[in-house]
């Protein structure tokens, strides 16, 4: 049986006016004209997430899906107890106004900044402080714990007869209103958490705003946008399930939760941060290095989602670009391909226009020696809507298929 070298480049897929159809890679492009190519369709919501996107590409259901916070506590190196909600978050920034319902006047948080700059500047600290305050530990007998994870992101875990049946208070983009956390089951507990939470996060907002630290910064993290709560649940890991000897090399806190998650090794790169300045280079070494012991390795880079959100075409060229120099470049001379499936695609769309996640076709393209092609000569949307069409909860089976 071939090992396989599982690559996935973080919403590097776009919808119009492709970063991939703009970029130079004729590495990813020898990949796609002399291999199996064509395109995963992701229709996993109307803003498919990293999480739910990857956990399916390696071959697991929605239904399976422990939730995203959960899985941001395990890459995050945190161990949440049997009976925990996890949530992500985001350090942000939001404004007051004023906005009058049914004639009443009423105070609502408009959010300015999702990241709060991308600028992680004292937040350390502002973690320290907020777990610090008694008034913030314990909100109607639910206790709180905050975490920081990588840039601007945190975890809070929540205990003590908690659901991770609820909604989230991130809109999902700038200039709109903070949404009120409410619970998406019919249970007291997830009543209760969704109300503990509401008044967790405006207690936190009235502890931040006023803060030393951010008057100090150059745009306040006044606000923690939550979204994605989770929780442990039984998973059949990827040894058991397909046997597979499974690592992982990521800077990305949700990536590594899913390798930890599914029993697979974390491979811990210096200077791999989940951020634009990556080590790329010293991340596909531990890939080529990892796959002397392992049947799979999954190497995932998210630098090409931040460009995106940050809706500058150009630095998601470049980073496509770069990514083609550093790590196809380097696979295509030293990967053994009569041992070795080399598999490449995107999560999802993000949006280098409106910066948002998208539902769609991503294209991928897969490489071993002796492989049908498929006719596509590139590695875009376009070019590989020639090779088939594949759902993403069927793509590992599909990849499997070429060991």
């Amino acid at each position: 049986m071939k090992k396989i070298l599982f690559v996935i480049l973080d919403g590097a897929a776009d919808k119009d006016r492709s970063a991939y159809r703009f970029s130079d890679k004729p590495n990813l492009d020898w990949i796609a004209k002399n291999g199996f190519a064509g395109l995963v369709n992701n229709e996993l919501g109307g803003h498919p997430d990293s999480g739910i996107s990857i956990w399916n590409l390696l071959g697991y259901s929605a239904e399976e899906y422990p939730g995203r916070g959960y899985l941001e506590a395990l890459g995050a190196g945190l161990t949440p107890d049997k009976g925990d909600v996890c949530v992500r978050g985001n350090f942000a920034v939001v404004r007051e106004e004023i906005k009058v319902e049914g004639g009443v006047q009423k105070r609502k948080l408009i959010v300015s900044d999702r990241r709060a700059g991308r600028d992680d500047t004292g937040l350390e600290e502002l973690v320290s402080e907020i777990n610090k305050e008694k008034e913030l530990k314990y909100i109607d007998g639910v206790r709180f714990d905050l975490y920081k994870s990588v840039g601007h992101r945190v975890v809070i875990i929540m205990k003590n007869s908690v659901s991770p049946d609820i909604s989230d208070a991130d809109p999902g983009d700038n200039n709109l209103p903070v949404e009120e956390i409410k619970p998406t089951a019919r249970t007291t507990e997830a009543a209760h958490t969704a109300a503990a939470l509401n008044k967790w996060l405006y207690a936190t907002y009235n502890f931040l705003k006023s803060h030393p630290i951010n008057r100090r910064r150059g745009v306040p993290a006044n606000f923690i946008l939550t979204r994605g709560p989770g929780a442990y649940r039984y998973i059949k890991e990827m040894k058991i399930k397909y046997g597979l000897n499974g690592a992982v090399v990521t800077g990305s806190p949700v990536v590594k939760g899913i390798a930890r998650a599914l029993g697979m090794s974390v491979i811990e790169v210096v200077g791999a941060t989940g951020k634009i300045d990556t080590n790329l280079e010293g991340k596909v070494a531990a890939a080529f290095a990892a796959l002397s012991t392992r049947d799979f390795v999954l190497l995932h880079v998210l630098a090409p989602d931040i460009a995106a959100h940050d809706k500058i075409l150009d630095k998601k060229i470049k980073i496509i670009e770069k990514i083609d120099e550093k790590w196809f470049k380097y696979i295509l001379n030293r990967v053994d391909f009569d041992e070795t499936v080399v598999a490449v695609t995107s999560d999802h769309i993000t949006d280098v226009w409106t910066g948002l996640h998208l539902p769609g076709h991503v294209p991928f393209a897969i490489y071993t020696k002796g492989i049908e092609k498929t006719g596509v000569k590139k590695f875009d949307e376009v070019s590989c809507k020639i090779g088939p069409l594949i759902e993403i909860s069927d793509f590992f089976e599909r990849l499997l298929e070429f060991r």
